[in-house]
Order: C-alpha cells, then sequence, then structure tokens
C-alpha cells in the first residue's frame, strides 16, 4: 500500500487516558475501533532477537502477580472483556487474588498444545523452539513475557513467535484468515512479546468457530511497544506505591468487581455522604436498567412475532443482508439471539440487485 493513502487513527483508551497511536487502511462503514489492522510497519527484515532471557514464571505464583506480563497488557489497556486497568492495579498490589480457572481459560490452556502442533505440521519449514520467559535489557525487575512458542524457518534463519488463540463464537474482530485483522487486546499483547524478545515477526494462529484454522502474521511497531512500555512503567510505578493513584473508574463490569473485592469490610455504623449528583447519577442508572430491559423485551417481542418460524431475521437484500437476531431451540420454546457483529446499517440500505446482475 502506497505511503500516500496510509492513514494513522488514533486509539483512545477509555481508561486508562492513553492515546496509542495505530495504523489502520483507509476507514469504512462498519469499521470497528477495537479491530486492528496492521501494516508491514517497521524491519523487513528479521532482527536479531535482543531480549534477556529470565527465571520462568508460573501464571498465578507471586512473582508473576507482581510483574506486568503479555496477559495483562489487554486489561491494562482496557482492550479486554475479562479485565480492567482497575482490576490489574489491584491484582499488582497484591489487594485481590488473581482470577481462579474458568471454563474460558482452561479451553484455551487444552487447545493451545493442538493449536501449535497442527501449526507445525502445516509448516514443515519451520523448526518449533519451545516457549522461554524474556525481559527487556533493564526492565527485568517488572516487565515479562513468554510467548507460546517460538518458531525458527530452516532455510532462512527468521525466528517467528507464535501464539495460539480459540474463537468459538465467531467474532467479528478476527479478519479475513492471512489478513492482519486481529482483535486489539491480542494486538498489543503480541506487540508487548515482541518488544520484550526482541522478535520482530509473531504468528497469530486461531481455532475456530467450528474447526477453522486461521494465520495472522503481526509485525512488531517499535514507536507503539515503547508508548506501550512507557504507560506500563508509569502504571506499574504507581501500583507499587502505597499512596499510588489508582485508575479511574470506568464502566467496565470487572472494574466494579475489582473494587468490590478490595473493599470487604462493613462499618454498620458509619454512613457516608454522597453529593448530590452522585446520588442522581446512581438513581438514573438503576432507573435506566429497569427502562431498558422493558425497552429490549419489547423490541425481542416484536421480532418474534414477526419471524414466525424463521431461523433468522435479517435487513438488507441479497449478499449485503445483515443479521438481526436468530432463533435457537430451548427447553421452554425458543430463544432470540443477538447479532454477533454490527449492523452494517450502508450495506444495509443498499437497494437490491437487479436480477440477472451481480
Amino acid at each position: 500500500m502506497r505511503s500516500s493513502r496510509r492513514r494513522w487513527r488514533r486509539y483512545e483508551c477509555s481508561q486508562p487516558r492513553t492515546v496509542v497511536r495505530q495504523y489502520h487502511p483507509p476507514v469504512h462503514r462498519g469499521t470497528d475501533p477495537h479491530v486492528h489492522r496492521s501494516d508491514a510497519a517497521g524491519s523487513r527484515k528479521n532482527a536479531r532477537m535482543t531480549g534477556v532471557e529470565v527465571t520462568a514464571l508460573e501464571p498465578g505464583s507471586s512473582r508473576w502477580s507482581r510483574k506486568i506480563t503479555a496477559s495483562k497488557i489487554p486489561g491494562i489497556f482496557n482492550a479486554s472483556k475479562f479485565s480492567s486497568p482497575t482490576k490489574e492495579f489491584h491484582l499488582l498490589r497484591g489487594e485481590i487474588a488473581p482470577d481462579g480457572p474458568s471454563e474460558a481459560t482452561e479451553r484455551g490452556q487444552d487447545f493451545e498444545e493442538i493449536i501449535l502442533r497442527r501449526f507445525f505440521r502445516r509448516h514443515p519449514e519451520l523448526r518449533q523452539r519451545g516457549t522461554r520467559t524474556f525481559s527487556r535489557p533493564g526492565l527485568e525487575e517488572w516487565a515479562a513475557a513468554n510467548p507460546d512458542d517460538i518458531a525458527v524457518n530452516e532455510h532462512t534463519g527468521e525466528t517467528f513467535g507464535v501464539e495460539a488463540k480459540t474463537d468459538g463464537r465467531g467474532d467479528y474482530q478476527w479478519g479475513p484468515p492471512g489478513s492482519t485483522e486481529i482483535p486489539l487486546g491480542y494486538f498489543l499483547q503480541v506487540q508487548w512479546q515482541m518488544h520484550m524478545s526482541g522478535l520482530r515477526k509473531t504468528y497469530v494462529v486461531c481455532l475456530g468457530p467450528f474447526y477453522d484454522e486461521s494465520e495472522y502474521i503481526i509485525t512488531y511497531d517499535p514507536e507503539l511497544a515503547a508508548a506501550i512500555e512507557a504507560h506500563c512503567a508509569e502504571f506499574y510505578r504507581k501500583a507499587m506505591d502505597p499512596t499510588g493513584e489508582p485508575p479511574d473508574v470506568d464502566g467496565h463490569g470487572e472494574t466494579y468487581n475489582a473494587i468490590r473485592r478490595t473493599h470487604r469490610d462493613i462499618e454498620r455504623d458509619w454512613d457516608w455522604e454522597v453529593s448530590i449528583e452522585t446520588a442522581r447519577e446512581f438513581e438514573a442508572a438503576v432507573l435506566g436498567v429497569d427502562a431498558a430491559d422493558e425497552a429490549l423485551n419489547l423490541a425481542r417481542s416484536k421480532l418474534l412475532r414477526a419471524m414466525g418460524n424463521a431461523r433468522r431475521a435479517v435487513v438488507g437484500h441479497g449478499k449485503n443482508a445483515q443479521t438481526v437476531a436468530t432463533r435457537q431451540p430451548t427447553k421452554n420454546g425458543v430463544a432470540l439471539y443477538k447479532f454477533r457483529k454490527p449492523i452494517d446499517w450502508h450495506a444495509a440500505t443498499l437497494p437490491p440487485h437487479p436480477k440477472g446482475t451481480n
């Protein structure tokens, strides 16, 4: 792509208020700011690995809990549905315990070995080196990363990181196989891994939905990686300071969960007076939830009655049709499931093609 066609978009994390500059191709209707499309920025030649190999970290251990590792990057930048800046802040301080095993994490761990085995089977030119734990020179005290695996091209000597992911629900943030469109949280995570290890390219291998296997090659962006490091260094400094200021609160469910876990004691004789504005905000939110539930039930009832026995409700014509909702059987009748990716209203409003035309 010619440089004249390049467009840079500023992705501003809601929490923390950190601007990460990202490359995007020309923006079209229906695009989403949480989908990252990477270009081939950075050196096209694979640089030698310059990361410092450090003692392996066991996830969940006390050493792991006090370091910023790749898996924590999406949460720190509020690009994860499983974590938030506030949650990562209190985890680093040891004020809340790490999450225990979940269905999602166990599934990812179980499938990782299979994904990697099949990846290397498809690429006989790549030699599997296994995972290692890295840090960047001078950052060993607080920063680390260990890619799921490392691959070396037997013909060229080029070294790659390999990251295994699963997508059980057809997440719209994954682009076409072979593209560089991956969920933003994973993109930032992989940039951190390459920043720590000295790798310059990483295969992100995704299994799913169903049994589909997709590969994406992400290139190291030194400018972005430096910005990530600078923000994480300040984030870590505040977390380690007993008087350090926590991130601003946001609407993430994990932010609420983290705060309520850090304040378990209740002094029954103690009232805390809040401002009129705070009280009104809380009341409006509670009433808004009730109103939203009622509006959603009304919209679902209208859709179900209109759909009859149809499986899907769509808007638009032919190839431009957009899924609005899908009916699926349950023990008590059917359930109506919302769209999995945002509706492309531009495509939905295009007129139908005349018969006999493409």
